[in-house]
């Protein structure tokens, strides 16, 4: 009877489980399978050859933990991805924010009158013309457009380089994680002493 259920909790073990979705479910599932080892674990105790029982469990804990674990490390890769994109997003806001602001104080400056000088002493000597005043403004006025460009230009320049520093750290992790070495063989007959 322990031998049927050994083989059917082995063979639960090896069939491979659905990807879960979310940490609620890769703990639902680490959950399940610890209920079912800590069950097998008491059967093995009340044997005669305990150490080898325990032994055979502990290799299929671990055989049906490896993918949930997995899954863990994606999920913490994706979490820390997604962190970094929002992160690179509130500077984006924070950088357009400012240059809107900027843009906006220097044509506020540009469309604002000059205030008139406190005492007649400060008056320039001779007065300018409208033309010129006009002119100045315009002058003012193309000046900040170019300026509020330039700032728009780096922010994307920016914005790009950090995109691709992300895109290129992601390829190194891909490169970095190895796939699993292939299991070792089987001893053979002539490998067993007699």
């Amino acid at each position: 009877m322990t031998l049927l259920i050994t083989l059917m909790a082995a063979a639960a073990a090896s069939a491979p489980l659905a990807q879960p979705a979310s940490r609620a479910e890769v703990a639902a599932q680490r959950t399940a399978i610890e209920q079912r080892f800590a069950r097998e674990k008491t059967e093995c105790e009340q044997r005669f050859a305990v150490s080898a029982c325990l032994e055979d469990l502990r290799k299929r804990r671990q055989a049906a933990l490896m993918p949930l674990i997995r899954h863990e490390h994606e999920l913490d890769a994706e979490e820390r991805r997604a962190r970094a994109a929002a992160q690179v997003q509130r500077v984006q806001e924070r950088e357009l924010a400012a240059a809107h602001d900027e843009g906006q104080r220097s044509q506020r400056l540009v469309a604002a009158p000059p205030a008139p000088p406190a005492t007649p002493a400060s008056r320039p000597l001779r007065a300018r013309s409208a033309v010129d005043a006009q002119r100045d403004r315009l002058q003012a006025l193309s000046q900040a457009e170019r300026d509020a460009a330039e700032r728009r230009e780096r922010t994307e320049e920016r914005q790009q380089r950090m995109q691709q520093r992300l895109a290129e750290r992601e390829a190194r992790e891909k490169a970095r994680t190895k796939p699993l070495a292939a299991p070792l063989p089987l001893p053979g007959a002539s490998a067993v002493p007699k």
